[in-house]
Formats: C-alpha cells, sequence, structure tokens
C-alpha cells in the first residue's frame, strides 16, 4: 500500500516514495495571525492533518513544520499596493504588532486543537527568522537572481528559466494580465519583492548591512524556514489552491535558484470551503470561527463535513450540511458503541479486542493488538483492503467512508474485527471513535452485562433519531426515543446534539 497524492506540479497523482526510507519531511503553510482563522483555513490545515495521518497509519514517520507568518505582507505584492495587515490591526486595536501576533497565534492553536488536527513538530515565526531571510537575499543578489534598487530587493523572474511551471502562468501572460501601476524600481512587472525598504512610520523593521532598515518579501519567508528545517529538498508541501500563485510559485524560484533543487518533490493543494457559493476571506468578512459553530454542531462535525468531500472539490457550508454532518457523526458514533459493546464479550483471533490508546503523537497506533492484519478473517480483510485502497488513491475520503460505514454494518465480519477496523480508519479520520468503542465496551460492562449488542433494529433506530434531532424534527426525535424505551434502550441527550445510550438490564 502507497499513499498517492495529486502533484501540483506534475499534474498527475504520483506515488509519495519518502526521499529518506520511513520518513517524510512536511512543509505547511500556516496562518497571518492578524485575525482569527476560519473555517477555510482550518480545511487547508486538515489537508496537511489527513496526509500526516494517512502516512503515519502506513508506518511512515512524519516531520511536520507549520510557519507562523507574524511579519504583515501584501497577499500580492505585484497586484496589491495596500496596507500592511499586521500593522493595520495593531492600529484598530491600539494593541503592537507582537501583542497582535501572539493573541491570535494563542487562538489558532486553539481552533486546531477543537477540530483535532494534530499540531506539527514545529511552528516557526516568522520575525524569529528575519536573519536567515536576509541571508537567502543577499546570496540571490549575489548570484544574479535578485536586484537591489533604493532599499527594495527584487527576484528577476527573467532570471530564472523555469519561472511559472508550478502554476502554468507564463511571464508574457503575467506581463500582460498585470493590474495597476509598476512599481518604478522594478525591472520587469514581473518581479517580486524579497526585501522591501521600511518608510518612516513602519513599526516593523530589521536593519540590514547593505540595504539599510526594511521587512521581509512574504515568499522569502517560507523558503528560508523551510531550508532551516527540512532541509535544500523535503518531501511534501501543503497549501490552499490560493497559494500555488504567486506564493508557491515563488518559493519555488528562489530556494531553486540556490540550491539547482525542488524545494519540495509533492506539491498538494486543497480547494476552497465556500460560504453561501462565495469563497470565505477575511477580507470580505465572509468568514466563521469554528468556535462559531459549538452553538449548533460540534467542531468533529465540521472536520467530519471536510471528509465527505474530496480534498480538491470545493465544499459548500451551509447550515443544512453542518446539521448533516452532526447527524452522520452520532451515526457513526452509535455504531461504534453497538460494536464496543458486542467485542467487550467476544473472543478476537490475534488479540483484537486489546485496549487501543493514542500515541504520543495523538494518533492510535499501528494493529491495535495485532500489527499484522492478516490475521483478520476473509470478510474483514476484504473490508480493510477496501478500506485502504480508498484512502491510497488520493484520499478518496467519501469512498473510504463508505467502505468503513459497510464493514461496520457487515455482521458476517466478527465483532472483535469490526473494532479494530473502526480504530485502524480513525487513525486516519481523527474523529475519536476509540472514545466511543471505549463507552460501548464500559456500558456493557457495568449496565448489560447479559447483553451482546444493541437489540436488533436499535443502530438503526439511533441513527433516524440523529437525523431527525439535525433536521429539528422534534416530534420524530420523540417518538424514536419512546421506540427506544420499549426496546430496552435509554437515551439522554447531550451537549452539541450529541445521544448518549445504554441498554437496560434485562
Amino acid at each position: 500500500m502507497t499513499l498517492r497524492l495529486r502533484n501540483t506540479l506534475t499534474r498527475s497523482v504520483d506515488e509519495v516514495v519518502p526521499l529518506e526510507p520511513g520518513r517524510v519531511r512536511m512543509y505547511t503553510c500556516g496562518p497571518t495571525v492578524y485575525r482569527y482563522a476560519h473555517i477555510g483555513n482550518l480545511r487547508s490545515y486538515l489537508l496537511a492533518d489527513l496526509v500526516r495521518r494517512a502516512l503515519l497509519a502506513r508506518g511512515i514517520d512524519v516531520f511536520q513544520v507549520k510557519n507562523i507568518t507574524d511579519v504583515g505582507h501584501l497577499r500580492d505584492d505585484q497586484f496589491d499596493r495596500g496596507e500592511d495587515k499586521m500593522l493595520v490591526q495593531a492600529r484598530l486595536e491600539d494593541k503592537s504588532p507582537e501583542e497582535i501576533a501572539r493573541f491570535y497565534e494563542g487562538t489558532f492553536h486553539e481552533d486546531e486543537r477543537a477540530a483535532n488536527i494534530l499540531p506539527a513538530h514545529l511552528f516557526p515565526r516568522a520575525t524569529d527568522h528575519v536573519p536567515e531571510m536576509v541571508v537567502m537575499t543577499e546570496r540571490l543578489v549575489d548570484a544574479g537572481f535578485a536586484y537591489e534598487a533604493d532599499g527594495n530587493v527584487y527576484f528577476s523572474v527573467a532570471a530564472f528559466p523555469g519561472y511559472g511551471k508550478l502554476s502554468g502562468n507564463s511571464l508574457d501572460e503575467l506581463r500582460a494580465g498585470h493590474r495597476g501601476e509598476v512599481e518604478p524600481d522594478k525591472r520587469d512587472a514581473a518581479d517580486f519583492a524579497l526585501w522591501k525598504h521600511a518608510g518612516e512610520r513602519r513599526l516593523m523593521r530589521w536593519p540590514t548591512a547593505r540595504w539599510g532598515e526594511g521587512y521581509p518579501g512574504w515568499h522569502i519567508e517560507c523558503s528560508a524556514m523551510a531550508t532551516k528545517y527540512l532541509g535544500e529538498q523535503f518531501d511534501i508541501h501543503t497549501g490552499g489552491i490560493d497559494n500555488v500563485f504567486p506564493h508557491h510559485e515563488d518559493e519555488i524560484a528562489q530556494s531553486e535558484a540556490l540550491s539547482g533543487l525542488l524545494p519540495a518533490r509533492h506539491w498538494v493543494h486543497g480547494a476552497h470551503l465556500l460560504m453561501a457559493g462565495h469563497k470565505m476571506a477575511k477580507s470580505a468578512g465572509n468568514f466563521l470561527r469554528i468556535t462559531e459553530l459549538e452553538e449548533s454542531v460540534e467542531p468533529l462535525a465540521f472536520r467530519l463535513l471536510c471528509l465527505t468531500s474530496r480534498y480538491r472539490a470545493k465544499i459548500n457550508v451551509s447550515d443544512e450540511s453542518l446539521r448533516g454532518a452532526q447527524a452522520g457523526l452520532e451515526s457513526l458514533r452509535a455504531r461504534a458503541r453497538a460494536i464496543g459493546q458486542e467485542a467487550a464479550g467476544a473472543a478476537g483471533p490475534g488479540g483484537f479486542v486489546t485496549a487501543a490508546a493514542p500515541g504520543a503523537d495523538g494518533v492510535v497506533p499501528p494493529g491495535v493488538g495485532s500489527a499484522d492484519p492478516a490475521e483478520l478473517g476473509a470478510a474483514g480483510r476484504a473490508a480493510f483492503e477496501r478500506w485502504s485502497a480508498a484512502v491510497d488513491d488520493n484520499l478518496d475520503l467519501p469512498r473510504a467512508l463508505a467502505a468503513l460505514r459497510d464493514a461496520a454494518r457487515d455482521g458476517s465480519i466478527p465483532a472483535a474485527e469490526r473494532r479494530w477496523l473502526l480504530l485502524e480508519a480513525d487513525r486516519v479520520l481523527g474523529l475519536d471513535l476509540a472514545h466511543e468503542l471505549e463507552m460501548g465496551a464500559t456500558d456493557r460492562a457495568t449496565d448489560a452485562p447479559d447483553v451482546d449488542a444493541l437489540p436488533a433494529g436499535a443502530a438503526e433506530m439511533l441513527r433516524e433519531r440523529g437525523d431527525a434531532r439535525g433536521a429539528k424534527d422534534w416530534a420524530r426525535s420523540d417518538a424514536l426515543r419512546a421506540a427506544l424505551a420499549a426496546l430496552g434502550v435509554e437515551v439522554v441527550d447531550g451537549p452539541g446534539g450529541t445521544q448518549e445510550w445504554r441498554v437496560r438490564e434485562r
């Protein structure tokens, strides 16, 4: 089994073959910490999380670096000459740029935890790496790939023949499409800034020996930090589709110009998340924080919603889609608890009933009692192969989820093996199903010692009740609660739309 991902650079789905056997080095473009992260940003970070989890599930170690951009930047320094966003926000909130950065950096980490995104191993801040950026800029000038003009330093795209290979843009197209007035000190409208001269009122500024006081361009930040922590070439670079150009295109140019190597072999990009049909964006005010969803749905329901679409497809977030994701999450939980109850009293082959706990990296370890899925029976092995094939196929998680649901309902697969399959799947999904399986086992041990599983039809009724609650069909929800009670299943509603259940002793 080998994970395959769509590589923006090659325009094909390529196998991920680590440069270093058994270990992948990955760089993820992180947040610009001048406002709260929105759920569109989190979808991009979730893509990197899924890539990492899929590799870990195959026994491949992953070292992930995710930068923190705490030096404000113009999103596109070719087309946008507005003010520095960090400084604008500092002025609006009457705080220093550092106070703004540290506050929003903290909320970003909280939001990632809510979505169960594994923390990167390193979160380097741009402001801590300005000396590395200055050195890289000096080397580019000395090598003839960049030039200085009145304290500003620009990368000369004409000096790098491969410019445009990631985005597919040609220099002629870029020049023809350039909007607005070109800075008079640029030699070419397509050139981009590596270093900018600081005006008198600029708060964030650093001294240099060659160009006086200034501040770094956006693109040089990631090149300097990625090179420092991952080397001149690493395995995977992830980001949103809007990072392809100019940011990642410029990263490739300035890094490859110095090393002669592509900085990353795989460039993986996720599509936008839409709200009311429009791209979510801070600048448009068209965004939601994950904490704002908690009034109606759980953060893990948002995570599941993202898993129901391919990462290269746009997702339109609405109240209806979020309610559906919440209902789907409750259905998975109910199924996991039922399997946990059933497996708790069943003898399984190869130690499949061994209790599971997440490892040091937050991921349930392989095998969960048996590191060899060959110990599964024929039906269980076929189900595992369906799941794995879908994940390996460019993270086709909608197909993988369908395979998992089929396996969870398949009575021909022993309960202990279905439990194993759920835990293996959740190493990638990150939906905390291990907790639900353990809850099911606890219910059986403490409340229903003589019950092997839910009564016939109860699991489906729990799923239907979750759907009814998500749709706010309270009459249907109450009717299903009464029907479940008649079967001996007590249901208690919890926060965020969850429903707790247990089987009464008969």
